[in-house]
C-alpha cells in the first residue's frame, strides 16, 4: 500500500512499550530506526511530561525527531526547539485548590521542567516513589510558573466534580489509577497539528499509533491511525486499521501493512 507519509507520532505506554515490560520490544527499535533511515520524522506523542522520560529507562537508545508531550500541551524538537506551549489557566488552578485540599485528592501540578504533588496518599503514593514525585507549595508554583497539566489520583465517579472546581479544563484517561487534566481544547491533536505545521507537512502526511482513551482524537485525525491491538475499544473505533498486539510486533507489522517498512 502506497502512502505519502512523512512523519509517525507514537504513544508511548501500551504502544512503544507493553505495560509492565523493562523494554521496548526489539521489532519496535528497528522500525523506528529504518522509518528514520527512509526520511520519516519519527515522534513521540504521550502524556507524560519532560520530566518523566529520563526514568524511563525502557526506551533508552531510542531516537526521535521531537516530543509531543502532556497531551500535546508541551511540543519540542530533538534539539529541545519549543515548538508549541498551551499552559492552564492560573485561575482554573486557583479555583480547584480548595476542592481537592478538602476531598484529600492527590494531584500533581506539572511544568516544563518540574512536578509538584498537592499530597501523596495511599492512590499515589507508589507512582510519585517511581517518579520521584514530591510534595511542595502548589498555590506557589502556580503564581511561579506555567502548569501545563494537571496528574489527578481520582475515580471516574469523582471527576465532574473536579471539573466543576476547574474551569476551562477537559479529562483525558489513560490509565485506571489516573486522569490527566488538560486546557479545554487540548490534546494530542493540537500538538500534531503544530508539529506538522512547522515541519510544513499536512495532516494527511501523518500515521499515528496509540491504544488509550488519550489517543482516540489522534488516531481520528491523523492522515492513517492505527491502534495497537490491545487498544481500548474507543481507540479501535477511531482507527483507520487494527494492528496485533504490543507484545506481538503490532507496531512494525502496522508499518509493514502500510507499505512503510
Amino acid at each position: 500500500m502506497k502512502t505519502d507519509i512523512r512523519a509517525a507520532f507514537f504513544d508511548i505506554d501500551g504502544t512503544l512499550l507493553p505495560f509492565g515490560w523493562q523494554s521496548v520490544p526489539d521489532s519496535t527499535r528497528q522500525a523506528l530506526a529504518a522509518l528514520r533511515a527512509g526520511g520519516i520524522r519519527v515522534f513521540m506523542a504521550t502524556g507524560r511530561p519532560p520530566i518523566h522520560l529520563p526514568l524511563l529507562h525502557a526506551l533508552d537508545g531510542l531516537v526521535f525527531d521531537g516530543y509531543v508531550t502532556m497531551n500535546g500541551q508541551y511540543c519540542y524538537g530533538s534539539d529541545g526547539t519549543v515548538l508549541y506551549s498551551h499552559a492552564i489557566d492560573p485561575a482554573s488552578l486557583r479555583s480547584l485548590l480548595p476542592f481537592i485540599n478538602r476531598e484529600g485528592i492527590s494531584v500533581g501540578f506539572i511544568e516544563k521542567d518540574r512536578s509538584t504533588f498537592n499530597l501523596i496518599n495511599d492512590h499515589s503514593a507508589e507512582f510519585c516513589a517511581r517518579m520521584h514525585q514530591g510534595v511542595g507549595d502548589v498555590a506557589g508554583r502556580i503564581e511561579a510558573a506555567p502548569v501545563y497539566q494537571l496528574c489527578a489520583f481520582l475515580p471516574e465517579d469523582k471527576q465532574e466534580g473536579f471539573l466543576r472546581s476547574c474551569p476551562g479544563c477537559v479529562a483525558v484517561r489513560w490509565n485506571e489509577d489516573f486522569v490527566d487534566i488538560l486546557p479545554a481544547g487540548g490534546g494530542k491533536v493540537e500538538g500534531l497539528s503544530h508539529v506538522l505545521a512547522a515541519l510544513g507537512l499536512t495532516r494527511e502526511q501523518a500515521i499515528a499509533f496509540g491504544d488509550g482513551g488519550n489517543d482516540v482524537e489522534m488516531l481520528r485525525w491523523a492522515g492513517i491511525g492505527v491502534a495497537m491491538g490491545n487498544a481500548c475499544p474507543e481507540a479501535r473505533e477511531a482507527a483507520d486499521y487494527i494492528t496485533d498486539d504490543v507484545t506481538a510486533d503490532g507496531l512494525a507489522n502496522g508499518l509493514c501493512h502500510f507499505g512503510l517498512l
